[in-house]
């Protein structure tokens, strides 16, 4: 017996091989963003740095992992009845791990033009004594309230109509703060949150302050997502990291690129995940 993480489509071609492995103790379902997929080109994330964890504890878990790099929950949403769907009628869980939101927000402060996004336009204007100032506030909340809150709503709908996974419990990544820096995960794919301050003409001397205020609006979306909601748990992750020295181009304290973790941060963080999952399923 060992933990394991397979992609659906792994576990679709290679069942009973993948069963071999078992009997598992407990089976998960992950879905969402980078944070369940991949660091890097060379880096995986959550799911495997969590079976290998669950293997140093002895435990034997199976996790069947749906994520994608640069899902939003939008994105989501839309497969509620396709391949997420598809999984919550094959298996009684016993837990559904989900990372989502950190997109939509990174999304919505890099897409749009200067000032139409989440971001103020700073340009020519004198820097604010704290970064969290250059936060549109009406965008912020139209982001939040007009669209994840309603899309969370229809994940959690869906789970919740599933009959073999009405009472699953449901643990959400909260992420950790990255710091804003040149230092993307492959050519051509980011850096993230420095070129939407750069192109909101935000100063900076103003970017960690900003970005941990970015962050902290995150983890209370997806605090507010719990709340009045059965069985879904918040998995405590902000803090965690050691974070990547300000001005780095590369790989630098836990942190592989701007916004993904490296090897050394996913051991930390799958620790905290298997603690938590560990001490709520018994």
């Amino acid at each position: 017996m060992r933990s394991l993480a397979v992609t659906g489509r792994q576990y679709l071609q290679s069942t009973t091989d993948v069963e071999s492995w078992g009997p598992f103790r407990y089976r998960f379902l992950a879905e969402g963003d980078s944070w369940m997929d991949r660091s890097s080109p060379f880096i995986p994330a959550l799911p495997d740095f969590l079976a290998q964890e669950m293997n140093r504890r002895g435990e034997a878990v199976l996790i069947i992992d749906l994520a994608a790099s640069g899902d939003t929950l939008r994105r989501i949403t839309d497969v509620m009845q396709g391949e997420f769907g598809f999984w919550l009628r094959q298996f009684r869980y016993d837990a559904i791990l989900l990372s989502a939101g950190g997109n939509d927000f990174i999304d919505a402060a890099l897409d749009p033009g200067p000032g139409q996004g989440i971001l103020r336009d700073m340009s020519g204007l004198p820097p604010p004594a704290d970064g969290g100032i250059c936060v549109a506030p009406q965008a912020l909340a139209k982001l939040v309230d007009g669209y994840l809150n309603p899309n969370f709503a229809v994940v959690y709908d869906a789970i919740r109509s599933s009959a073999d996974n009405a009472a699953t419990p449901i643990f959400l990544n909260c992420y950790d703060t990255p710091t804003a820096r040149n230092a993307p995960a492959a050519p051509n794919v980011g850096p993230w949150l420095c070129t939407a301050y750069d192109k909101n003409g935000i100063a900076p001397a103003l970017w960690p302050t900003l970005t941990a205020a970015l962050f902290d609006d995150i983890e209370q979306t997806i605090a507010g997502w719990a709340a009045g909601r059965d069985a879904i748990h918040p998995v405590p992750t902000r803090g965690v990291l050691t974070p990547a020295a300000l001005g780095t181009t590369d790989g630098s304290g836990d942190w592989a690129n701007e916004i993904h973790p490296s090897r050394s941060g996913w051991r930390k963080l799958a620790a905290v995940w298997a603690a938590d999952l560990l001490a709520r399923l018994g």
